[in-house]
């Protein structure tokens, strides 16, 4: 069983701004779950599209002792970002590497120019849950897609904050700590190791 939860918002704000606060949207306090987001690869591609590779670290917080029990206190998540400054539209596409023998989320967002309103931004999210642990599996996926709805609201509010603080003239950035040496190293075993699992079960697959 899959479950997909879908989010629509429409930012007040030109499509160029909510971009920029979109790359600024961590490290955040509202968003502390996220440890630390860091760039993997940063190029432009042929079409002239800025194509952004990201690793996110994610601890649960405030969770049951049964999804405890189900999950580890953290997990990674892969990010493919590809933004088309000519068609102003950015294209977010995420996935756990960690934990995948449990349970998968599959992540889309886009931020477009409104279709009715060139100054406003529409938001488009779309997310799939799929749990493979026995007995748990239908309330694993259900606390997911309930919490990921309410983490993308959150989000939602933190990009609005900054939009608002870049029109005011009042935005900070802020910066996430580069990776490096021995933690780059870790964390490749890790999500490596977690892939060639997941890729071992989903070949066991009828």
């Amino acid at each position: 069983m899959v479950l997909t939860h879908e989010t629509r918002y429409v930012y007040p704000f030109h499509w160029d701004v909510v971009t920029r606060a979109f790359w600024n949207k961590y490290p955040n306090k509202r968003l502390a779950h996220v440890e630390r987001v860091d760039v993997l690869d940063r190029q432009l591609d042929a079409q002239g599209r800025l194509v952004t590779t990201r690793l996110a670290k994610v601890t649960q917080t405030n969770v049951p002792q049964w999804v405890r029990s189900a999950l580890s206190d953290s997990t990674y998540v892969f990010e493919e970002t590809i933004c088309d400054p000519q068609r102003k539209r950015l294209v977010l596409r995420s996935t756990n590497l960690s934990l995948r023998s449990v349970a998968t989320v599959e992540e889309t967002c886009v931020y477009s120019v409104h279709p009715d309103d060139e100054h406003k931004t529409l938001y488009e999210a779309e997310a799939k849950v799929t749990a493979f642990v026995p007995l748990v599996g239908r309330k694993l996926e259900s606390f997911s897609a309930s919490r990921g709805a309410d983490t993308a609201a959150k989000g939602i509010r933190v990009v609005e904050e900054i939009c608002n603080d870049i029109f005011q003239g009042t935005f900070q950035p802020a910066f996430c700590e580069a990776m490096r040496g021995a933690a780059t190293a870790s964390v490749a075993a890790h999500t490596t190791r977690e892939m060639v699992i997941a890729g071992t079960q989903d070949a066991d697959k009828p």
